[in-house]
């Protein structure tokens, strides 16, 4: 049996939480403008592995932290405030992200009025990113006695697979 593979054309590059802060704000455009939203992480967790994930790269840590979100002049007269809370659970809930295997805890939201017509929403959600390594003679990192670079490793995905298959006896 041989596979032919080709690399992953585009590893993901950004963190889990840059990811749903695009998504929330280009769910809410135009009526949240980029200098409405702001993110950042909080209280993290570095759990290191060291884990040789092939093509000369590790995977040295995984960084599980508290996201927060920030939406500045959310309009909840406009936009139906569950429209919102069902972006964030239905982008966690589609996303690949392995929730459960790292007991990651539900967002909390918490909502305070700015006017009749704005409140800010602040969104509280655990996160957990992997920091891999890839070799780079100028990289910063020092590691397994070689430099390296953060970058996600990249995959070696199977485009097809041939078999031969042949009988006892089969010429």
């Amino acid at each position: 049996m041989t596979a032919q593979t080709s690399s992953q054309s585009t590893p993901q590059t950004k963190t889990q939480l840059q990811q749903l802060t695009e998504f929330l704000l280009a769910s809410l455009s135009p009526v949240i403008k980029a200098n409405n939203i702001d993110a950042w992480q909080e209280r993290g967790t570095l759990i290191l592995s060291g884990e040789d994930k092939g093509a000369g790269g590790y995977e040295v840590a995984k960084w599980k932290h508290s996201a927060v979100i920030a939406l500045e002049k959310f309009p909840h007269r406009k936009i139906n405030p569950y429209n919102l809370l069902a972006m964030v659970a239905a982008y966690l809930l589609d996303s690949d992200w392995p929730r459960d295997v790292y007991d990651l805890a539900d967002p909390d939201i918490d909502i305070d009025m700015e006017s009749k017509d704005t409140t800010t929403v602040l969104i509280e959600v655990e996160l957990i990113d992997d920091i891999e390594l890839i070799a780079d003679e100028t990289g910063p990192v020092q590691f397994n006695g070689g430099r390296y670079r953060v970058s996600l490793v990249p995959l070696n995905i199977a485009d097809s697979i041939e078999t031969h298959v042949s009988m006892a006896g089969d010429a």
